[in-house]
């Protein structure tokens, strides 16, 4: 999934996430998907009411202290349009229900970013710049060329490498040499 975000209403470039195993699901094109401002949630861990309006934004919530489907019901209660969990530690960030449980009253998109992704966020949200952001979903291609060439190059090289032996063989010759 991408999150794409403007800096003071200019476009820049789109970050990764991962979307959680529970909340709406993401558009696949942009002309469904609403651009929200971004705010962060205060207390920041948004494990209890913020004293940020929500209303029609995007809520960043640190990760941290409790479960993420009570961030992002809390963030839902207080009118928030989606969440944006913000990773402290690299790598992505597995967004279940507790105990595997499928069952969620959250009907807003929820979506993580990882801590580089954060890491610009934080840049521009600590400067006083305005942040907006959208959060979508975009359909893979039908046929993907890069699996398809990479494919074609794995047959090359099998095929290449079991006719090998019969390109590089010495030819054998029926003359004897005289010493």
């Amino acid at each position: 999934m991408l999150v794409r975000f403007w800096v003071n209403g200019a476009e820049e470039e789109s970050l990764v996430g991962t979307t959680a195993a529970f909340g709406s699901v993401l558009p696949t094109k942009t002309s469904r998907a609403s651009r929200m401002p971004a705010v962060y949630t205060q207390p920041l861990n948004g494990c209890s009411a913020s004293s940020t309006k929500l209303s029609g934004s995007i809520a960043l919530i640190r990760r941290g202290e409790c479960d993420f489907i009570i961030k992002a019901t809390v963030a839902q209660q207080g009118g928030a349009g989606g969440v944006v969990l913000i990773n402290d530690k690299e790598g992505p960030l597995e967004i279940a229900c507790p105990n595997n449980s499928t069952i969620s009253n959250v009907t807003i998109p929820v979506v993580s970013l990882s801590k580089a992704g954060a890491d610009i966020i934080d840049e521009y949200m600590k400067s006083g710049k305005k942040v907006e952001m959208m959060l979508y979903s975009p359909d893979r291609p039908i046929v993907d060329y890069s699996v398809s060439f990479i494919w074609l190059m794995a047959v090359g090289t099998i095929v290449c490498a079991a006719l090998w032996k019969k390109f590089t063989e010495p030819k054998e010759s029926d003359e004897y040499e005289l010493s």
